[in-house]
């Protein structure tokens, strides 16, 4: 199975499986990165480190370890972790309960923007890294040039792409 196609089918089962947050910072990463290098964005969201966590959560779940996923192994890790975390055991989770799923689901994504932000690896991040993806921001991102954010900002900056599309 081609690699872009495991990333495809891991970011469909990680929603299926509570982890929509995948599926929001994958989006948000291919809309560009801004880390000092590569322009505005989210450049602290390092794609090939996230397609890397991706594949991990596919190889979790492949349990026979052939490289596809069976509608069996995806309802035996939901069915598993719904039952996890089902404390009261009635068959539904409550939010606590929930809560429990979706950090175990999102636990290793929260592990890799971590490491990205933490930029001198030495397992702290400090202000100046917290702030590094933000800082700025306004100032890269505002192409109507009114001082802030809106969406007028975006359909400013497709106007001018499909400008440069036509030639």
């Amino acid at each position: 199975m081609q690699k872009k196609t495991r990333t495809l089918i891991v970011v469909g089962l990680a929603a299926a499986l509570g982890g929509a947050a995948i599926v929001g910072v994958s989006h948000a990463n291919h809309r560009g990165g801004y880390d000092g290098r590569h322009g505005p964005g989210l450049g602290f969201l390092d794609k090939g480190s996230l397609a890397a966590t991706a594949l991990e959560v596919f190889d979790s779940v492949d349990a026979d370890g052939n490289g596809t996923l069976s509608q069996a192994e995806i309802d035996q890790v939901r069915n598993d972790r719904h039952a996890a975390h089902d404390a009261d055991r009635d068959g539904n989770l409550e939010l606590e309960e929930f809560a429990g799923l979706w950090h175990e689901t999102t636990r290793p994504f929260t592990v890799r923007v971590f490491q990205m932000l933490d930029t001198d690896g030495d397992a702290v991040i400090t202000r100046a890294e917290f702030d590094r993806p933000l800082a700025g921001i306004v100032a890269r991102l505002d192409r109507d040039g009114d001082g802030g954010l809106s969406l007028r900002d975006r359909r400013h900056h497709r106007h001018h792409e499909d400008r440069w599309d036509d030639d």
